[in-house]
């Protein structure tokens, strides 16, 4: 029996070890196993919603445990310290409790065909002083991490033990975590001060968004991003582009050539990479964002036992440049790995990965503005409730693909209950 394990359960990851556990775990054609260093898997374009607390983590989290129970997989809690490709086989470092004991040692675990699905870290480029002073939303926790701390600024200001006048938030980066998380964050406090809360409200905010080329949102056409550029002014944002920093300290950014930019929370969500320890490990080929350099079939340059999908994987487009480190090019990549994971081991010929760019919408608190493909690969603009549903929609095809369409709409029908008992904003 073939052993397949799967390294990372991000978007891509957790939708090809379902697909895998159903054609071949279920089967017993295959060993299929997932690798992940958390318990939980949350679809990460949602992370400036967890961040602001208008998303219900608790009920949108996918446990990994229960996915594989319920799909014919294993999970393995971990965090991938070295692969041995002579021997096939990878290594998983210790996992800890919370008072740093050990719960799961070091683990060594064999393959036959190993998928790298690690996805990606915010980079900071080497600038001086952000890694030490700003927040990053990576993850789950760093996202549950600024909630409580935001939470506790806006309380002590409502309380009157803060006496700011003004809170200075600064993001650096416009792309769509930035901008999203720009308006999310003005819908927040408004809500908070719809619940009682004196001095909150989206007035209070001061809200700067850094960006270092010359407009916002580089991947929408320029039309697009330049009704987003003047919505994020309505909400009371400033843009500040063609602005390079080049240092940061506890409460200042340093643009280049400019005075220095103050700042109460510093956010960076500029460029992503994939994590430091994938850079040149096992010999594999590697890029300068440290993603792995893949063939038009997902297997790695140097090695075809290994495949790479989503945004730890270097993926080079037919028509030039790459494909793009998306939750829409992740899942694009485990549906294609998926496939010639299976022709592999039934020695049929693999297929050829190309991305099909569907477009891009952006979430702007209570609306919605974007593009979608249309037929004949041109594009469309598209705004307001019809863009919230696109985007709603995104998620829910989602859901979809790890739990199929009757218990996506239980899902759905379980969070418009718990939505109607509950406070607007997660205020825990």
């Amino acid at each position: 029996m073939k052993k397949i394990v799967i390294v990372g359960g991000g978007a891509g990851g957790l939708a090809l070890a379902t697909q895998l556990g159903k054609k071949l775990g279920k089967s017993g054609k295959a060993d299929v196993t997932l690798v992940d260093k958390n318990t939980n898997h949350l679809w990460k374009p949602l992370l400036h919603e967890i961040a602001t607390g208008s998303l219900n983590d608790e009920l949108d989290n996918v446990n990994y445990l229960v996915q594989a129970k319920n799909n014919y997989f294993s999970f393995k809690q971990g965090q991938l310290i070295d692969i041995n490709r002579e021997q096939k086989t990878i290594k998983l470092n210790n996992i800890n409790d919370h008072q740093n004991q050990t719960i799961f040692p070091e683990t060594v675990l064999n393959y036959d065909i190993l998928v790298m699905a690690i996805g990606s870290t915010s980079n900071d480029f080497g600038t001086p002083g952000v890694k030490e002073n700003c927040i990053f939303l990576d993850d789950q926790e760093s996202a549950k991490k600024f909630r409580k701390s935001f939470l506790s600024t806006l309380f002590r200001i409502s309380s009157g033990l803060d006496t700011k006048d003004k809170l200075n938030i600064t993001i650096v980066g416009a792309g769509a975590t930035g901008v999203e998380m720009t308006t999310e964050l003005f819908k927040m406090v408004d809500t908070i001060g719809y619940y009682g809360f004196k001095k909150l409200s989206s007035e209070l905010l001061n809200i700067t968004i850094i960006e270092a080329t010359d407009r916002i949102l580089g991947a929408l056409p320029e039309n697009t991003a330049k009704d987003i550029h003047l919505k994020l002014e309505e909400f009371g944002a400033k843009i500040l582009t063609k602005t390079k920093i080049v240092k940061a300290d506890e409460n200042h950014f340093y643009p280049e050539g400019q005075e220095p930019i103050p700042a109460d929370i510093m956010l960076w969500t500029a460029g992503v990479k994939a994590p430091d320890f994938l850079k040149d490990i096992a010999a594999l080929e590697t890029n300068r964002a440290n993603q792995l350099v893949v063939k038009s079939t997902l297997q790695t340059s140097r090695d075809e036992a290994i495949f790479a999908i989503g945004d730890c994987a270097c993926c080079a487009k037919s028509g030039g440049g790459f494909t793009p480190a998306t939750a829409q090019a992740a899942h694009q990549m485990a549906a294609i790995c998926y496939k010639n994971i299976v022709a592999l081991i039934n020695n049929q010929p693999l297929k050829t990965f190309e991305y099909n760019n569907k477009g891009t919408i952006i979430s702007l608190a209570h609306t919605a503005q974007g593009v979608i493909t249309t037929i004949g690969e041109k594009q469309m603009g598209v705004k307001g409730w019809f863009a919230s549903c696109i985007y709603t929609m995104l998620y829910r095809f989602h859901q979809i693909s790890l739990f199929g369409i009757f218990k996506t709409l239980r899902l759905v029908s379980a969070n418009r209950v718990y939505r109607s008992i509950r406070t607007k904003i997660n205020m825990e």
